[in-house]
């Protein structure tokens, strides 16, 4: 208590210097207005402050007083969308103006990894780069990107990637959301008003750190845990200099145990070292593939040949992204370093080390936690001359792991996995900002305990829309599909996660699930196609938000009837009707390379009906028949001669085709509630 006596004291004596009202990264010069609202601005001043709101659009003067702790709140009303530009004025004495101001739709986009994917990123550059170049066209796209932060306790306020609002460019979009930026860029294009769109999320997360104490406090499973956190609520500072302690602590050791340094000399990036014992391994690849479920320090090696020409010259070095962190070497000496483990590296070597011939390049990475090493595009990786000649360094490279960090300890400072801390840092300090709706792409994390996610992601939507005070609409990104192809019925974690996503939203009012079960990719859980998520994303808001007359989902299941030896499944949503779609070039990407000789895989690029299973009452599973028939589809097996029971899409990573005409894919489902391998796991 003495703690927050004083740092409260600190905090009223520095507004109290502070004449300048101090404004929440929300609200900042390119800001988006949600339209026709009546909105909240927000900040602090010195207590007992009168501060006053103006916006340009009406002209009118809102006023309030700053209270005891100095924060003070005024709700203005917001014109109709356009793409008029604005001024707010703020002022307690002095005054503060934000300009390019806009009104429009404003949406809130979170989760974990495949929403934090950027739009310039690990592979998807190669599919998103006409994009990212075109980004300037669309002005009125509006990005705010949150810090990725935790917090032990509920907070007021955040820090926001370039100091908070920004249009949409080449610059601002790389590191953007991908499927927040797409989502966006589809509702501006077709709405005709500008979108604000608000980037949230953390990679690897659970929905429980996604979650306020008072919705956490219903699970009595999550209590223990709870308490843990609630035993680390210590000042912001005591906290980062906790972490900077345990980060130096854990790099002293690292680099001490690590046998490719020696007294800080980089040993194992000498251009004359003996490699020949080390590992091979085909570049772009996760290092995983070699040293599964491994984290630690790896050093990449590679032998180059370099014209006679450049030496002398400076040289550009392109890595793609390296996760997590990098110190690049050519010929012995650094030439760069990254911290950022989804940003891509572009070094530039100097002449003063380029000579003719041989040389190497030696890269060390330190994979911290999740999948690492380089793993980026091909055409990423590259050394580019002085007249924009390139060498490609794709393919073979040498490898040795000199760490490994199985036995670390996980720093509770900043560890994002633990229950409210998201919600405390990253969603409470957004409330009550105006805005139209939440799209969220997450539950990867929480495959293993699908059947409690079902309530927990329910009870998560109803927790932020309690903490707004409005039954907002909310869409939910149906995890893809992952892992490789069983060539045999059974059952899977993710298809139940896949499951849980679309009950929660059953339950739930204004709430809808995006199915993306087409996309995904055997060998990546972050798969490249991001737009065609957002896009299926801005479907349901258009359909249903905003009155748009579309086809917004692939075909659902609506219900089954039992027949002669078959099971006919009715669908909605079948557009024009039900055809089944190979996935073409994508095929092997989609179900892996081993998987194209599977019989599965052969028939359903041959464009044959495949996905669906049948059992009879013995409850074992088997492949099935399957037939269109207007809009449903005739379901059989020789195997099963008295069937009760119909699942489509069942797996970690199916094999299944059905679309509707709109190119839109069929939701995985099942007709049967037997319990699966997540069942009572809490």
């Amino acid at each position: 208590m003495k703690r927050i006596i004083i740092c409260t004291i600190i905090l009223l004596a520095g507004l109290a210097a502070q004449a300048k009202v101090r404004l929440s990264p929300l609200f900042t010069d390119n800001m988006v207005f949600q339209q026709n609202t009546e909105a909240s601005v927000w900040g602090y001043s010195a207590p007992g402050r009168t501060v006053t709101v103006k916006p340009s659009w009406n002209g009118k003067t809102y006023s309030c007083v700053a209270g005891s702790d100095g924060r003070w709140s005024v709700r203005i009303d917001t014109p109709a969308g356009s793409y008029e530009k604005y001024s707010l004025t703020i002022s307690d004495g002095e005054k503060i103006v934000l300009n390019n101001v806009v009104a429009g739709e404003v949406w809130i986009c979170s989760g974990q990894s495949n929403m934090e994917m950027p739009v310039e990123s690990w592979r998807a550059v190669r599919v998103n780069k006409d994009d990212i170049q075109k980004a300037s066209e669309y002005p009125f796209l509006r990005l705010l990107y949150v810090t990725k932060t935790t917090g032990m306790s509920p907070r007021d306020n955040f820090s926001a990637e370039n100091d908070g609002w920004t249009e949409s460019s080449p610059k601002t979009v790389r590191a953007f959301s991908a499927v927040a930026y797409y989502f966006g860029r589809k509702l501006q294009e077709t709405l005709k008003v500008p979108v604000g769109v608000i980037e949230t999320c953390w990679g690897g997360t659970i929905i429980e750190a996604w979650m306020s104490e008072g919705a956490v406090r219903e699970y009595p499973e999550l209590l223990p845990k709870l308490d843990e956190v609630q035993r680390l609520a210590l000042t912001e500072t005591d906290r980062e200099n906790n972490f900077r302690k345990e980060m130096e602590r854990f790099v002293a050791q690292a680099k001490a145990g690590d046998k490719g340094l020696a007294k800080g000399k980089a040993l194992w990036a000498a251009p004359r070292l003996n490699d020949s014992s080390w590992k091979t391994i085909r570049l772009p690849e996760k290092i995983q593939t070699l040293w599964p479920a491994t984290n630690g320090v790896f050093w990449f090696r590679k032998e180059v040949d370099m014209p006679k020409e450049w030496a002398g010259k400076d040289l550009t070095l392109s890595l793609g992204p390296v996760d997590d962190f990098d110190e690049t070497y050519f010929n012995g000496k650094i030439v760069g370093s990254g911290t950022v483990w989804n940003m891509a590296r572009e070094y530039t070597v100097p002449g003063k080390l380029v000579k003719g011939g041989k040389s190497v390049l030696c890269i060390r990475v330190t994979d911290d936690h999740g999948d690492g090493g380089l793993y980026g595009a091909a055409d990423q990786l590259y050394l580019e001359g002085p007249e924009g000649q390139r060498i490609p360094l794709d393919g073979d490279w040498k490898v040795e792991m000199s760490l490994s960090f199985k036995d670390r300890p996980v720093s509770t400072a900043r560890e994002p996995n633990q229950v409210t801390v998201l919600y405390n840092a990253m969603i409470h300090p957004l409330v009550p900002f105006a805005m139209k709706g939440v799209i969220w792409y997450q539950g990867e994390s929480n495959a293993g305990k699908a059947y409690r996610y079902r309530d927990l992601m329910a009870a998560m939507v109803l927790d932020w829309r309690s903490a707004w005070g409005l039954e907002f609409p909310f869409y939910i990104t149906q995890i893809t599909g992952y892992h490789a192809v069983s060539p045999m019925p059974g059952e899977f974690t993710w298809a139940e996660l896949r499951e849980a996503q679309d009950l929660a939203a059953k339950v739930l009012v204004n709430a809808d699930v995006a199915c993306t079960i087409d996309l995904g990719e055997a060998e990546d859980v972050h798969p490249i196609r991001k737009q065609e998520v957002g896009d299926r994303l801005a479907l349901l808001a258009l359909a249903n938000d905003y009155g748009h007359d579309i086809v917004a989902t692939g075909p659902r299941y609506e219900s089954y009837k039992i027949g002669d030896g078959n099971i006919r499944i009715k669908f909605t949503s079948t557009a024009k009707g039900l055809v089944a779609k190979p996935s073409g070039d994508l095929a092997s990407a989609r179900y892996g390379s081993t998987a194209m000789e599977l019989d599965i895989v052969k028939k359903a690029e041959e464009g044959k009906l495949v996905g669906f299973q049948i059992a009879g009452a013995d409850k074992v599973w088997h492949w099935a028949d399957a037939v269109t028939d207007g809009d449903e589809v005739v379901v059989s097996s020789p195997e099963v001669a008295h069937p009760v029971a119909v699942r489509y899409g069942w797996a970690d990573n199916p094999v299944c085709n059905l679309f509707n005409s709109d190119g839109l894919p069929a939701y995985p489902f099942r007709t049967d509630d037997w319990p699966g391998v997540t069942f009572g796991k809490l």
